[in-house]
């Protein structure tokens, strides 16, 4: 799909090892390449890969210093750093002030993607949107989906964006990582839990 819109134009995601003090941050990956900040969405459309020596090798592509491994004793594999959904022009309250019903995720626990693009995440806490306001607490709810159709169903990108660390799980390996995005709107999401 490279050169290929994935995403409603709203959305811009990039990764960059390169931000001071981040937890994803590093000088060099581990397999000796400078790290560069790295466009993967621009305005929706899918514009690049993290890529290690070999998957850029076998795309013909610039290896870009995302090449990273759990210990000395495992092999490096294309993975993220610090990925960032870029941020809009919305702020928090016109983002819910926005929604008749729904559903606003605050704090997450935890979840897991696979390789075909299908997730899970547990949302820790949350509340329902109802008339422009949050109302009832939920807790305990799970978001699915599949990260393709997510992208397209993002309306609106808040100016708040914020950083909270974690590791990324890949082939049986873990690295440190850092993820930052503002507050969004999706036209429509799965959504199960209890209020």
């Amino acid at each position: 799909k490279l050169g290929q819109q994935v995403a409603n134009p709203v959305v811009t995601i990039y990764d960059d090892p390169t931000i001071p003090h981040s937890r994803g941050s590093y000088n060099v990956d581990d397999e000796g390449i400078i790290p560069r900040n790295t466009m993967l969405i621009e305005k929706g459309k899918l514009v690049g890969f993290l890529q290690d020596r070999l998957s850029a090798r076998l795309m013909k592509m610039e290896p870009n210093g995302h090449g990273r491994r759990a210990s000395y004793k495992d092999v490096p594999i294309p993975r993220m750093a610090n990925t960032v959904l870029g941020p809009g022009n919305a702020t928090v309250e016109e983002i819910i002030g926005s929604v008749k019903k729904g559903f606003y995720a605050e704090t997450y626990q935890g979840g897991q993607v696979s390789d075909s693009g299908k997730f899970t995440f547990s949302v820790n806490m949350g509340y329902q949107i109802e008339n422009g306001k949050l109302t009832r607490p939920v807790k305990n709810a799970t978001l699915i989906g599949t990260n393709v159709q997510i992208l397209n169903e993002v309306e609106m990108i808040g100016n708040d964006t914020q950083f909270f660390l974690g590791s990324c799980g890949k082939d049986g390996q873990s690295a440190s990582v850092t993820a930052g995005t503002p507050t969004l709107k999706l036209r429509q999401m799965t959504v199960g839990g209890r209020s």
